[in-house]
């Protein structure tokens, strides 16, 4: 976990949707320590001021609360303009905000599948493209970093929107970064593994179920938000200058299949 400061972001602007809280707040506190000036949305104002007064300040400006609805096509006007005019510009949006909800899948809702997949995709897509219509008409060669999950690649049962949704984040960002490669805009995605975060709480706060997560983990522990902000950084930065429509799998070894850390199969 680095706690370090730098000057890697000094003059940059950076929009974080979902930065009230988890990895959304650690990637506020990260970008705002390397020096850029911080745009931090969520669903509720009470919470982002909290955040808010936690951040170190910068040289570039003042950091700006965007409070809104990420899934609505009017919400997503309103975050962007007021980011662009407070902060003067925008260089690299972290898109961040989403959510689960747990259901057998004979047994999930209409609504409830929808709604994951309004903020978790169509937040996505609505947030790239508000991107960029500004970096396109600027000139500016963006940056966007979206938090997926090894959920993109691992089928989760009882999870089919979250797990839906993520699979399309992944092509959502291949497809831009396809796109938009000749035109020096960058696209890239942050896969976290179990990550003790709020949307965790279910198994974080359960010993037992802690010990059960950690125990499937081939670094037998779940990550730290702090972590997957890291990453983002990497991504966001000129270190990863030339890498585009890729994702990083942040995640302990989970992908690695780790069951057959020992050989049971032949």
């Amino acid at each position: 976990m680095s706690t370090t400061s730098s000057k890697r972001f000094e003059g940059q602007k950076v929009l974080i949707t979902g930065a009230s809280q988890g990895i959304g707040e650690a990637a506020a506190q990260y970008f705002a320590r390397h020096g850029a000036q911080v745009a931090i949305n969520g669903r509720k104002e009470e919470k982002l001021r909290t955040v808010l007064e936690t951040l170190p300040k910068v040289s570039g400006g003042d950091h700006v609360i965007v409070a809104g609805d990420i899934s609505q096509e009017e919400s997503i006007d309103k975050i962007f303009q007021k980011s662009i005019e407070t902060m003067g510009g925008l260089d690299i949006l972290i898109c961040n905000a989403g959510y689960q909800i747990p259901s057998p899948s004979e047994d999930i809702t209409l609504a409830d599948f929808e709604g994951v997949m309004a903020v978790n995709v169509t937040g996505v897509m609505l947030c790239c493209r508000a991107a960029l219509r500004y970096w396109l008409k600027a000139g500016v060669k963006g940056r966007v970093v979206v938090n997926s999950s090894v959920h993109q690649l691992i089928p989760k049962p009882h999870y089919l929107g979250y797990s839906a949704s993520k699979g399309a984040v992944d092509n959502i960002v291949r497809t831009l970064a396809l796109e938009y490669a000749s035109r020096g805009i960058r696209f890239n995605t942050v896969a976290p593994g179990a990550i003790v975060t709020p949307i965790n709480d279910s198994w974080v706060k359960d010993p037992k179920q802690y010990e059960a997560v950690a125990s499937h983990i081939p670094m037998k522990r779940p990550g730290k938000s702090n972590e997957i902000a890291d990453a983002m950084g990497f991504l966001a930065s000129e270190e990863s200058s030339y890498v585009t429509g890729q994702t990083l799998y942040v995640d302990g070894g989970l992908t690695l299949y780790g069951d057959f850390e020992k050989n049971w199969s032949s």
